[in-house]
């Protein structure tokens, strides 16, 4: 299973992971596209990420990636605060492959 994803690799599985309106096929799926966008946007804005391996939830496997990113926010702009993490998770290539187009989630 691999862990050690390149913002550049991540990047990439973002723009495979985007399915079009015509072809979701579940409630959440909304939801996971509006996450891809925002990891996607966040990873091209160059901010920091890690991706999650241990721990009990939320940890990469061999169908999901799972990154935290950090980004600035109001309280980092207005009063030097420290600014948020968020979690994102992303298919995998080999999810994207089996998919074939479809709807990941």
């Amino acid at each position: 299973m691999k862990i050690d994803y390149t913002r550049e690799d991540l990047i990439a599985i973002c723009e495979r992971a985007v399915v079009p309106h015509d072809r979701w096929g579940d409630r959440d799926t909304p939801g996971a596209q509006e996450g891809v966008g925002k990891a996607w946007a966040f990873l091209k804005a160059g901010c920091t990420f890690r991706v999650s391996t241990e721990g009990k939830y939320c940890v990469t496997d061999d169908r999901t990636i799972w990154i935290e990113i950090d980004h600035d926010d109001f309280g980092t702009r207005d009063w030097g605060g420290p600014g948020e993490t968020e979690t994102f998770y992303l298919p995998t290539p080999a999810r994207l492959d089996a998919t074939a187009g479809r709807d990941w989630y």
